[in-house]
């Protein structure tokens, strides 16, 4: 059983990354990637979501060039690797938002994220957005070769926020993965485009923002 999260105050806080600090769209780099193959963007869509690809890249099963060629390989495009890696990474927009509320409530806590992400994302999209610089620690499946909801990525992460599970909130957009770290003795909140019922929580827990 969980310890108790009971009367003992927040010390660091654990965020997602997609769908919480940073939106992200691929149809736009569907309709690019079918302007260089064969196929229409839904065919490529359905690549992608039937191929299981993408989730071995995140887990770090394959490499950027084995995920490269495969990728070559399923849609027989004729991009080259520079041009393939604009595309698949130019679908992502910062959630000013929550980079405001991530700003402020650095001041007194520990910043930890955790993803289900890639190298070739993460790489980009650390250079895109210097606000990641705001975080201590970065708890991701391609390098710890485990995807969330797997307790074993939870754990790393409860290591790396340096705090109990009852000192720690757990921000992600997926309910399935919030209620898995609740479980596991954190606090939650699943984010829906909803700041406003975040920094409700937040108060409620005593996070100053």
């Amino acid at each position: 059983m969980p310890k108790s999260r009971n009367n003992k105050k927040v010390k660091a806080l654990l965020f997602d990354l997609g769908k919480v600090i940073v939106e992200f769209d691929f149809t736009p780099a569907f309709e690019r990637l079918s302007k260089h193959c064969a196929r229409r963007p839904e065919e490529i869509k359905n690549v992608f979501l039937c191929s299981g690809l993408e989730v071995l890249y995140d887990g770090g099963k394959v490499s950027t060039p084995e995920f490269y060629r495969r990728v070559k390989k399923a849609l027989g495009h004729r991009l080259d690797f520079p041009r393939f890696k604009k595309i698949w990474n130019e679908v992502f927009t910062l959630n000013r938002e929550m980079a405001g509320i991530i700003r402020k409530v650095k001041e007194d806590h520990r910043l930890v994220l955790i993803s289900n992400t890639n190298a070739m994302h993460f790489d980009y999209l650390r250079v895109k957005y210097p606000l990641l610089g705001q975080f201590d620690r970065f708890v991701l499946s391609y390098r710890e070769k485990v995807r969330k909801p797997d307790p074993k990525i939870y754990k790393k992460a409860i290591e790396a926020c340096r705090a109990a599970p009852g000192e720690i909130l757990y921000i992600d957009d997926r309910e399935d993965l919030t209620n898995a770290a609740a479980a596991l003795g954190l606090h939650t909140f699943t984010f829906k485009k909803n700041p406003g019922e975040l920094l409700k929580k937040m108060a409620r827990l005593g996070i100053s923002c």
